[in-house]
């Protein structure tokens, strides 16, 4: 793999006084060396609401991912409606035949309610009865178009964490308007994995397969950040930027933050930004922060530094890269939790410190207009930042 930690100031130079200032950890994981072992759920919503093209769509995607898989991978297949019911439990791959799989897949008929809270809890259980080692890939693929009849986002945040600590990552999707939108993006972002709208049912079979594919490029299935920051710093504002942007909760204990990742990817560089309060200091060099990265067994550091200094030609020194990086990652985060009032009120902030013309904030107010005349689609695509060479991430 050979992952390597790159980070950034938007301050390289501080005052004796101190200053909060901007930080961006990218984290290059490397290149895929052994392809892993994937260990895939479908959960699947087959409530009345999907009766018709969209349950149809469903079984379709299901097929399209039994193509997919390689003989030592593992599938299973989990539907729900009023309760959880498992068509057919985590099995090798190579110890089922294709017809026998789509054939219970086949049986699923859509009716009644939407209790997605059990489809998840037994989609996780078939996960983890499985022997798993560091190069093992879990997902669960999770398609609804409906709101759980009894379970809230907050329990739904708590069964995610739980499913996450199993090192099961969920991809989660919407389809159609009556989701409960919260609720598929915390089991997304919570979970480390993604979270998406779709538009329509013929877009159930490319989320399906792309889940898939993108599971046999995983380098590194659980990796995570640890920040060992100096006496007095304060680190606020955490979020994942790439791939999919994500405020993130990091977990302290006394000066050593935990930023858990998603899955690292070959050659996909993730980034977190973060805001950095740092405190009164001696003039001269200081780290405020030690970074180390864990993934697959090994292990990459680099630090959060700057210099104190009276220098005022350096002070002004200003990498407006790292601003905006941060600016655009907030912005895009509100978007796609559909607050756009609070989007536009960040793109007030970063037009007053970079100008209205700028390629930064021209995109922002474009997303933010984008959003505005759309829906959830738009509010999904609005998370995926687009990178220096075009690419959506």
């Amino acid at each position: 793999m050979t992952a390597n930690v790159v980070t950034d100031v938007n301050r390289p130079y501080i005052p004796a006084g101190g200053a909060k200032l901007t930080a961006e950890i990218e984290v290059e994981p490397g290149q895929l060396e052994q392809r892993p072992t994937r260990q895939i759920a479908l959960c699947i919503d087959s409530s009345g609401s999907m009766a018709g093209d969209e349950i149809d769509r469903a079984r379709a995607g299901a097929e399209w991912v039994f193509g997919l898989l390689e003989d030592d991978d593992y599938v299973s297949v989990v539907d729900f409606d009023d309760e959880a019911e498992v068509w057919l439990d985590a099995t090798r791959w190579c110890d089922i035949s294709r017809d026998d799989a789509v054939d219970r897949v086949q049986d699923i008929r859509a009716g009644g309610g939407t209790d997605m809270y059990s489809g998840l809890e037994k989609a996780g259980e078939t996960l983890s009865q499985l022997p798993e080692d560091e190069n093992t890939v879990r997902r669960i693929l999770l398609l609804s178009d409906g709101k759980d009849n009894t379970h809230d986002p907050p329990e739904f945040e708590s069964l995610a964490r739980k499913i996450d600590s199993d090192g099961v990552r969920i991809m989660s999707a919407g389809i159609g308007e009556d989701y409960r939108s919260e609720t598929i993006r915390k089991l997304g972002s919570v979970a480390r994995g993604q979270w998406t709208h779709l538009q329509a049912s013929g877009d159930i079979e490319t989320f399906f397969g792309d889940a898939v594919e993108a599971a046999g490029s995983v380098v590194a299935p659980d990796a995570e950040l640890e920040l060992d920051v100096a006496d007095g710093v304060e680190v606020s504002e955490v979020y994942r930027a790439l791939p999919q942007t994500q405020s993130v909760n990091p977990e302290w204990e006394d000066n050593s933050a935990i930023i858990r990742l998603p899955d690292l990817l070959d050659r996909e560089t993730q980034r977190v930004v973060l805001k950095i309060h740092a405190p009164p200091r001696p003039l001269g060099e200081v780290r405020l922060a030690s970074v180390t990265l864990r993934a697959a067994g090994e292990t990459a550091t680099g630090g959060i530094t700057v210099e104190y200094t009276d220098d005022e030609e350096l002070l002004s020194e200003h990498n407006e890269g790292v601003d905006v990086d941060h600016r655009q990652t907030v912005i895009q985060t509100e978007l796609g939790r559909g607050n756009v009032a609070e989007a536009q009120t960040q793109i007030e902030q970063m037009t007053r410190i970079h100008g209205s013309d700028t390629e930064a904030v021209e995109s922002a107010q474009r997303q933010t207009e984008i959003v505005m005349e759309g829906g959830r689609e738009e509010q999904s695509r609005a998370t995926k930042i687009v990178t220096d060479e075009g690419l959506e991430k």
